[in-house]
């Protein structure tokens, strides 16, 4: 006896299967695990060089460092090499400081501060102590320094030292706004205000940290 088989039709309104999200995934994933078994090596588009993530951080490393040094010694913090004996006792030729610029950008340069200015005399640099500020009085008399009438203390000079204008005459300074007026520690050899006048708050570059 014959019997005849004949597979179930599909009714006429169901509509043909179009695929979806989580059989696509199936069938990536059973895609990956035949290969695995069956030996076959994955190809370098499928997967990348591990070596370009790394070359591509090592870049982005270097070009951020780049204005990152730029910026923190153009705004905080730049070493400084003494030349010269202007400064001496209190700084001495060869030795090396911190020049915080971060400092001026927020507090106005004060009285007593060592500073390091841009010297428009010799176009470089010099290291000077701030001695009087915007809108004082100075007066250079007799060997002594007067600061709005007060005779300046300067317990950082040599014993016996003398604050002499160069042709030994007495003078009276006033200062304007954004105006300095420095000198050396070194007053016998010092070239410093007495010679080329005040400078502007614009030169100066930042705080000798000591």
């Amino acid at each position: 006896m014959f019997m005849s088989f004949n597979p179930p039709t599909r009714p006429k309104n169901e509509p043909l299967w179009e695929g979806g999200t989580f059989l696509l995934l199936r069938l990536r994933g059973e895609k990956k695990k035949a290969l695995k078994s069956t030996g076959a090596a994955p190809t370098a588009r499928s997967h990348g060089s591990p070596r370009a993530p790394q070359a591509l951080v090592l870049l982005c490393v270097l070009l951020c460092s780049v204005p990152a040094y730029y910026l923190a010694s153009r705004f905080v913090v730049t070493a400084v090499v003494i030349q010269g004996r202007s400064m001496s006792p209190t700084l001495k030729d060869g030795e090396r400081y911190y020049l915080n610029r971060w400092r001026y950008l927020f507090l106005p340069p004060q009285r007593g501060d060592v500073i390091v200015l841009k010297d428009l005399t010799h176009h470089d640099f010099a290291v000077k102590r701030i001695i009087a500020r915007p809108y004082d009085w100075l007066n250079l008399k007799d060997g002594n320094i007067y600061v709005n009438g007060q005779r300046l203390t300067e317990p950082y000079l040599g014993k016996g030292v003398r604050t002499d204008s160069p042709d030994l005459r007495e003078k009276w300074i006033q200062l304007g706004r954004d105006q300095y007026y420095v000198l050396g520690d070194n007053r016998t050899n010092s070239e410093d205000s007495r010679f080329y006048g005040v400078i502007q708050r614009q030169n100066i570059l930042g705080l000798i940290v000591r």
